[in-house]
């Protein structure tokens, strides 16, 4: 942020941000582009340490977990928290008289909209939503071809917003208002309220629901008379992403992601007669919203005349077959049909948890993922000797790789750079080699890649003793290490160990060699998201299913129902929700329908109270 003088800061706006998430960020990293009226003041934040973190990270002057001392450091404030939280965050600052840009949706009920719209001109300040896409030149000059009367009146409209979510997200995460229609709603449902009108007849949901009830896919009609629109959003689902507008004379498209608007076409009945408009989207778009919003700010008197600016692009066409509605009219028809979907989906949701919790369902159980590798390096002696002497631990979790002379080492990258710091790959280094790289361990000494014949001996009285299990990952999807598998069988074997055994891979050839092996061996597929592991599992015959935590995104079928689901993550904590791991919470596992967990702090999982 450039210097200011003091008389130079004093005109120019000071705008705060409410909230502390990745859309905060994005927009205070980058809708200030080419814009040098206004600059982030102050960010709030009920927790003061995120608050402080945030200014920081953004080079913001002020931070503050009080709103009142929030008024005082801004002229205008930029909601960007929860989307349960905007209302009472636009109400106080609308009745402390500063201007709004509130992130969609803006608020969940339409008498919410309204009320905040009427304090907004009664305090002659601004109230605006920010969808960015309202705002961007490409949006704006389709709009207005639309009601050109190029492809005549409008009988239609269809708009998909889907984008694939992992499910340790706040959009599958939030307890009451997530899922992908209220995340994504806003954008859909604007195209079809600024060129149909916002007096709809009638709107019917279908949703396609995560294992904790979210809707991962939602699909919404509205029948407005003689013309209708048809909206879908998703996290779990992709579809094309593409808005189309249909008229009697022909069709507007603008192919995904049209929320960007940087290209769309119109076609007619003559496939040869196409016309290609192009334009440019700068940035995150976010500085679209900004620029309109102090644009609004500045001209606060014509918006109290007009509730709306962009006259020119929302004149009244005989084409549309509806009178064109203001940014404020969108905006409470929008509130509106979030209302309707929130009331339609909730029982719903909590049916579903119910029957969810309802079961007896035990709580995930907890495999030690490489080992305690927060607390000893990874894949080491070390590491597994105190995983298995946790209490209550299942299993550990490791990694197998040949090197160059063919024996079996325990590592998990393919290049030894990241843990040892020796910039060599498994398979070109000898044992003896790979014996002389040291990673640092506890009280300064050192720790060895281990082999696995010594990761054998080290557990098996555990094993036997206690029914350790043990979960062998044949590393073998980027180096096909030829043999890999019938060696590390013949070497559990030789230590009379199958039975405690889980191999486990990537690569589907070698689990399926390990069922030729051995027909009774148990195996588990590993892969990026569940739907991937239930194909892999069909092809090779595996037991259990080992998905990414973010891939856990739909139920399992039917025939599957018994499978053991282990979850992994490559990171702490898996459900990311801005805080170091304080409250490790199996629920969550449980929330998606896991089994068990590959953790990289058993200690803490298993210490929960």
């Amino acid at each position: 942020m450039k210097a200011r003088g003091l008389e130079a800061e004093r005109q120019l706006m000071r705008i705060g941000i409410i909230g502390t998430g990745r859309i905060a960020s994005r927009f205070a990293d980058t809708a200030f582009a080419g814009i040098e009226s206004a600059y982030v003041s102050c960010v709030y934040n009920p927790k003061a340490a995120s608050a402080e973190k945030f200014a920081i990270q953004h080079r913001i002057e002020n931070y503050t977990d009080s709103l009142e001392e929030l008024t005082m450091l801004t002229d205008a404030v930029y909601i960007a928290s929860l989307h349960e939280t905007h209302y009472e965050y636009a109400k106080y600052m609308l009745n402390n008289k500063k201007h709004v840009l509130c992130e969609k949706p803006a608020v969940l009920k339409k008498a919410q909209a309204e009320e905040l719209y009427s304090i907004a001109k009664e305090n002659n300040v601004v109230f605006m939503e920010a969808v960015k896409t309202a705002y961007c030149p490409g949006f704006h000059a389709m709009m207005a071809a639309a009601k050109s009367g190029k492809i005549g009146r409008i009988i239609d409209v269809e708009a998909a917003f889907s984008r694939l979510t992992p499910v340790n997200t706040r959009e599958y995460m939030a307890q009451d208002y997530n899922g992908s229609f209220l995340e994504f709603g806003s954008y859909v449902c604007m195209p079809v309220f600024e060129l149909l009108g916002c007096d709809y007849d009638d709107v019917r949901f279908h949703s396609m629901r995560a294992v904790n009830g979210v809707d991962a896919y939602t699909k919404a009609v509205f029948s407005f008379g003689g013309k209708s629109a048809e909206v879908k959003t998703g996290l779990g689902v992709k579809t094309e992403g593409q808005l189309l507008i249909s008229g009697t004379n022909g069709y507007i498209l603008a192919k995904s992601p049209w929320w960007l608007t940087k290209e769309f076409e119109i076609r007619y009945e003559d496939p040869n007669k196409k016309e290609v408009y192009k334009y440019a989207y700068e940035g995150s778009g976010l500085q679209y919203e900004l620029k309109k919003f102090i644009n609004n700010v500045n001209n606060i008197n014509k918006i109290n005349e007009s509730d709306d600016l962009d006259s020119e692009c929302r004149k009244v066409s005989v084409w549309t077959g509806a009178e064109a509605c203001t940014n404020r009219e969108i905006s409470i028809a929008t509130a509106d049909v979030m209302e309707k979907f929130i009331e339609w989906n909730r029982p719903q949701v909590q049916e579903k948890q119910k029957e969810l919790f309802g079961k007896d369902i035990k709580k995930p159980r907890v495999w030690a993922h490489r080992g305690c590798c927060t607390l000893y390096p990874e894949n080491t002696l070390e590491s597994f000797k105190a995983a298995a002497e946790l209490k209550g631990i299942t299993g550990v979790e490791l990694d197998i790789q040949f090197s160059k002379d063919k024996k079996i080492v325990v590592f998990h990258d393919e290049n030894a750079r990241r843990v040892t710091g020796i910039d060599k790959n498994i398979k070109d280094c000898t044992l003896d080699e790979l014996k002389s790289f040291k990673m640092a361990s506890n009280e300064g000494r050192y720790a060895q890649i281990p082999t696995l014949t010594e990761v054998l001996g080290l557990l098996k009285p555990y094993c036997e003793n206690n029914g350790l299990l043990i979960n062998i990952e044949l590393k073998t999807s980027k180096v096909r290490y030829e043999g890999i598998e019938y060696e590390a069988y013949k070497l559990v074997k030789s230590y009379g160990m199958e039975k405690y055994i889980v191999w486990s891979s990537f690569l589907a050839d070698s689990v399926s060699c390990i069922k030729k092996i051995d027909k009774d061996a148990k195996t588990g597929v590993l892969a990026g998201s569940l739907e991937d592991c239930i194909a892999m599992a069909q092809k090779t015959g595996a037991e259990a299913l080992h998905p990414y935590i973010g891939g856990l995104v739909f139920e399992l079928p039917e025939h599957m129902k018994d499978m053991p689901v282990r979850a992994w993550n490559g990171e702490e904590p898996f459900f990311k929700d801005g805080r170091p791991l304080k409250e490790p919470d199996l629920n969550k596992y449980r929330f998606y329908g896991a089994t068990d967990i590959f953790t990289n702090m058993p200690e803490r999982y298993l210490n929960e109270k």
